[in-house]
């Protein structure tokens, strides 16, 4: 990891790379995309109940989209008449509008934010929720109409419309702090931007994808193919997971046709510890875009975390009154001292910044950032005043209230520089208020602030499709497009989410009353409400020790620390900080084998080939991503059109 950036470099790039501007038609192309995904991606999920479209950081439906209008749409163009097809500036505003729009119809928000809202319809006798829970919730947060509720899960009558106004209110309450956050998280991602991507130089992997499919060579506009879609490499790698899934897929119509996967476990210890075998081609395309340092670190981490996790059960330490195993308590500490050191490397940019805000001056020069820094930090700290009012109105007490506004920024902040230079394609973390929930306890916290703690997962319920990690890596794609104007750059932005917003509330809604949410998607319009619902009831009054909690946090947060002191000091240091906080998650569970079968071929290729057989094999696992990912959204199609469900490509 680099820290420099002489301006001389600065310079020169910005000489080399062509001048591109955001036009209207490149908006209003990103906009449709925007619309299409926020209905995609909840017709799919409640309905075919298939590959999720937008659940990571490089969302199917985005890559499905964006390689249909580059490879199809603009190459027919070029053909019949270039003078209509996007150049490179603006596919890359499509892309980016797109990316963005993705992060939430899904677990991002809308899905998960509906659903929550008309909880109580599952409030009966036994679980108390009346009791426990009602007389905390201030009445504009949700609907109030017990029948809007009722039909919300179990679908209108006959000729029954929608209840609009008794949605509008709660719905005008969470969108206002919705909002106000994205845009106080945009105003830290272009605080960020010239840190990140001028000084410190990280690498944002998952940018190499849609920044070679616009790449238009030396040829340029000339040629009617981009460089990219006539690399052989490139379909050899996209023919293996798309022929593959076919093959697959025919499984779903004629039940006793054979399947090809690639999945194995291995037990080890009397089948103590078992470790998921799965090969899965655009994870292996993924990780070989990664340094061999951080793909290491992955799934050493995610070994180590495994192994940590077996020995806590055999030797009998647990943490009392919580499901959650101790390393995620380490990975949150972890995650919580990345966000430190980053905003500590970038203090002498942040301190320019703030000059410039408030003195004015001519640096640093803020001409083509997106926002003005005076806005930025301006308009920013007065959206943090906004969102602190707005929690403390809900109910929380206004110390707590900071807390939690600081550790959710402090996880966007993080999971952004993870995705930045580790290119992780989707990682889970213990979220801040589970973690605030579980630090204090209930009784400490009393039921007041547990249950406003509890009502702010609605908007951060999963870190699988945070919006930052979407932002830095779309401005940095800006960059790399050259693009000039990005003020207006930031209004495309604007309007993506809007349309995100306004089509994925409108589908989530319609299918919910059309079909009545408890025939949906179970994980959404259930699994969520009840578990969590249930678990505040019980916890308002649940003593427990949390002690362990916090002596696993500090552990981790330690870890970090010596990880990043070791890697600054010492050159030959072999592990990156960036796999700790995320290599014991989840999602790992799948990826790790995937991410280890990259690096030793990347490391192969590289001590026997050198970096002109790397960079002549890059196309080929950018294909592997490719395919398997336009496989993915072709599939959703078919089987939305033949009415297969349960289809799942790749989650």
């Amino acid at each position: 990891m680099s820290v420099t950036s002489p301006e001389a470099a600065r310079e020169a790039h910005r000489v080399s790379t062509p001048r591109e501007m955001v036009t209207p038609r490149a908006v209003a192309v990103g906009m449709a995309c925007s619309l299409i995904l926020g209905v995609a991606d909840p017709y799919s999920n409640m309905i075919i109940q298939g590959s999720y479209l937008g659940s990571n950081f490089t969302p199917i439906g985005v890559v499905f989209l964006f390689a249909v209008l580059v490879g199809i749409v603009n190459t027919l163009l070029r053909t019949w008449s270039p003078g209509l097809a996007l150049t490179q500036g603006e596919l890359a505003v499509v892309y980016i509008m797109s990316l963005i729009a993705s992060a939430i119809p899904s677990y991002g928000l809308t899905e998960v934010l509906l659903p929550a809202m008309a909880s109580m319809y599952y409030a009966t006798p036994e679980n108390r929720w009346v009791e426990t829970i009602t007389p905390h919730v201030e009445p504009w947060l949700l609907p109030q109409d017990s029948e809007a509720v009722r039909s919300f899960f179990e679908g209108l009558p006959r000729g029954g419309a929608i209840p609009w106004v008794e949605w509008a209110g709660p719905l005008a309450a969470w969108l206002s702090f919705v909002l106000v956050l994205y845009f106080v998280v945009f105003c830290i991602t272009v605080i960020l931007r010239k840190q990140w991507v001028e000084r410190e130089r990280l690498v944002f992997p998952l940018v190499k994808l849609p920044a070679e499919m616009i790449d238009p060579g030396e040829h340029g506009a000339r040629s009617r193919l981009a460089p990219f879609f006539r690399n052989r490499m490139m379909w050899a790698g996209f023919a293996i997971p798309f022929l593959i899934n076919a093959w697959n897929a025919v499984h779903n119509y004629i039940y006793f046709f054979p399947t090809i996967y690639f999945q194995e476990t291995i037990s080890l210890f009397g089948n103590q510890l078992v470790l998921p075998i799965n090969l899965s081609f655009p994870l292996v395309g993924f990780a070989y875009l990664l340094s061999l340092e951080i793909s290491f670190s992955l799934w050493l981490f995610f070994l180590i975390g495994r192994f940590q996790n077996l020995a806590n059960a055999s030797f009998g330490i647990d943490l009392a009154g919580s499901t959650t195993l101790p390393g995620e308590y380490q990975m949150f500490g972890a995650l919580l001292v990345l966000a430190l050191f980053s905003l500590w490397l970038a203090r002498s940019h942040i301190r320019e910044i703030l000059g410039k805000a408030f003195r004015g001056g001519a640096t640093p020069d803020d001409a083509n950032e997106p926002l003005s820094y005076r806005f930025t930090v301006i308009g920013g700290g007065l959206g943090v005043l906004f969102l602190l009012g707005w929690l403390w109105m809900i109910g929380l007490s206004a110390w707590l209230a900071i807390i939690l506004l600081i550790l959710v920024l402090a996880v966007y902040v993080g999971f952004a520089r993870i995705v930045a230079e580790g290119g992780v394609l989707f990682a889970e973390t213990f979220n801040p208020q589970e973690f605030m929930i579980h630090g204090f306890t209930g009784p400490v916290l009393g039921a007041r602030n547990l249950v406003a703690i509890g009502l702010t997962k609605f908007w951060f319920t999963h870190t699988r499709t945070l919006i930052m990690p979407s932002m830095a890596n779309g401005l940095k794609l800006a960059d790399t497009a050259g693009l000039r104007n990005q003020r207006w750059l930031t209004a495309a932005i604007g309007l993506a989410i809007i349309c995100s917003l306004a089509s994925s509330i409108y589908t989530v809604m319609y299918l919910a009353y059309e079909y009545g949410g408890i025939n949906l998607n179970w994980q959404f319009f259930g699994e969520l409400q009840q578990t969590r619902f249930n678990y505040y009831a019980t916890t308002i009054t649940a003593t427990s020790e949390p002690a362990g909690r916090w002596f696993f946090f500090g552990l981790g947060a330690a870890i970090m620390w010596a990880l990043m002191f070791l890697r600054q000091k010492f050159i030959w240091w072999p592990l990156h900080f960036i796999g700790f906080p995320v290599g014991a998650s989840a999602p790992l569970l799948t990826a790790w084998f995937s991410i280890f079968l990259a690096w030793m071929v990347k490391g192969l290729i590289l001590k026997f080939g050198g970096i002109d057989i790397y960079r002549k094999m890059l196309p080929f696992f950018l294909g592997l991503i490719l395919g398997e990912f336009v496989s993915a959204g072709l599939w959703v199609i078919i089987d939305g059109l033949t009415g297969v469900t349960g289809h799942i490509i790749f989650n």
